[in-house]
């Protein structure tokens, strides 16, 4: 229970804080709008950091910090806050500050961990008193479930650790892409792009120079996530088998998922682990956005979700944890999370499999269909001819005339059977 003395003590906390600067975040959230802002995503991607973005646009549009209200609900004085508890917590922003008549912004920062919490935002909204926006490391709040609670009420994004344009833009690099295309600062550009398909876009991560230290951040957040976002979370007593697959899970990126052979190996090394079992921990690894799952294309439902799935990893730092970076497929899993990050209302992500057992890497749908293959070195023409071919299948099946070719650093254009090829270097296409 958080009673209002619990509340005047972080209410105080916020009211002395004095807001950071951060790296700006390339994400617009309408805080105006007459909904309840949702914001999830993978701990540490920057959630709070975008919360303070929006305040300090609201401080510099005029809005008080009095209208203003923090609660990270992380606070060691918070542990156990029900749903019952929250009125509390506008009482004792009442007895710290003086609001003036208006909206109040009220930002709850990992609202997951209370009870019931979304009964209450509700009844808060209801008032038309409030903005409200709300985050969370779960994607429990974008859920299906939520969204019929809030009936409609809530816009949602998802965080992901920096983009490339932001991690280049938080190492001090600020030309535009065509400047750098022509310029000495490219090899410096591939420089960083090595580093973010090592060591991933985490912010901190990308804003500390000491290897040794980025690799502590990363373990301190598979940690975290290991033990508050799913242990905690899920209630689970047996965790070394879930360690165990977490592991597997952050190796083996952007390559098929298949719980007969993860079941398979748990059997291997002594470990009795129900496919179940293992399912169940693939489902907890999604919910916290440790990993995002890919689906073969098919325009069956059904067929699409009988069909072998991919796994990604949210950040390739956390693969690293584990063993060496594989930099083609570092690549292939730094375009998903790029793909998922721009992706619109309306469009679908897949893989496609051909009917010749090629394969191409992406194939986005939407208002047009974009197919996307991903190929860390097609310098020789060998290489050029292997990844092509797949391209060349697809674009007749789907009646497409141009694709493109992601690379480390390629970069041309040639045209097969009507179809024109582009191939582009990974930095300038994600800048």
């Amino acid at each position: 229970m958080a009673t209002i003395e619990d509340f005047r003590y972080v209410i105080n906390l916020w009211k002395n804080f004095e807001i950071p600067t951060t790296v700006r975040r390339e994400i617009d959230i309408d805080i105006n709008a007459d909904k309840i802002i949702t914001v999830a995503g993978v701990r540490r991607s920057g959630k709070t950091s975008l919360i303070f973005q929006c305040i300090t646009d609201l401080l510099n549009s005029g809005i008080k910090k009095d209208n203003i209200i923090y609660v990270n609900f992380e606070n060691e004085r918070l542990i156990g806050t029900k749903a019952t508890d929250l009125d509390n917590l506008l009482i004792a922003h009442n007895m710290a500050f003086a609001p003036e008549q208006g909206i109040i912004y009220l930002f709850l920062d990992e609202i997951q961990i209370v009870e019931n919490w979304d009964k209450w935002v509700r009844k808060i909204y209801d008032l038309h008193k409030h903005r409200i926006v709300i985050t969370g490391s779960s994607s429990e709040l974008l859920s299906i479930e939520i969204a019929t609670t809030l009936a409609g009420r809530n816009l949602s994004y998802i965080v992901y650790p920096f983009s490339f344009r932001e991690f280049i833009k938080a190492k001090g690099i600020k030309e535009e892409k065509e400047d750098l295309k022509y310029s000495a600062k490219r090899g410096l550009v591939l420089k960083e792009l090595d580093e973010f398909l090592e060591y991933g876009s985490f912010p901190e991560v990308t804003l500390t120079k000491d290897d040794g230290r980025k690799m502590e951040l990363l373990s301190s957040y598979f940690d975290a996530i290991f033990f508050r976002d799913i242990v905690k979370r899920y209630k689970l007593r047996e965790t070394g088998d879930l360690s165990v697959f977490l592991r597997i899970l952050a190796s083996n990126y952007a390559v098929y998922f298949s719980s007969s052979k993860a079941y398979n190996y748990f059997s291997s090394v002594g470990l009795k682990v129900s496919r179940k079992t293992i399912l169940n921990f693939l489902e907890y690894a999604k919910s916290v956005f440790f990993a995002a799952i890919l689906e073969q294309y098919s325009k069956s439902p059904k067929k699409r979700f009988a069909r072998q799935q991919k796994t990604y990893v949210i950040d390739i730092g956390l693969s690293k944890l584990f063993g060496d970076v594989d930099k083609g497929r570092a690549l292939e899993n730094a375009v998903f999370i790029e793909l998922l990050r721009h992706k619109k209302i309306g469009e679908s992500i897949y893989y496609l499999k051909l009917k010749s057992g090629k394969e191409v890497d992406f194939i986005v749908k939407g208002k047009i269909t974009e197919l996307l293959q991903v190929s860390y070195d097609v310098s020789s023409s060998e290489a050029r001819k292997r990844e092509t071919s797949a391209l060349v299948e697809a674009a007749k099946t789907f009646g497409l005339s141009d694709c493109k070719v992601i690379t480390y650093d390629y970069e041309n254009e040639e045209t097969l059977d009507d179809l024109k090829i582009k191939f582009v270097p990974f930095w300038i296409w994600a800048l």
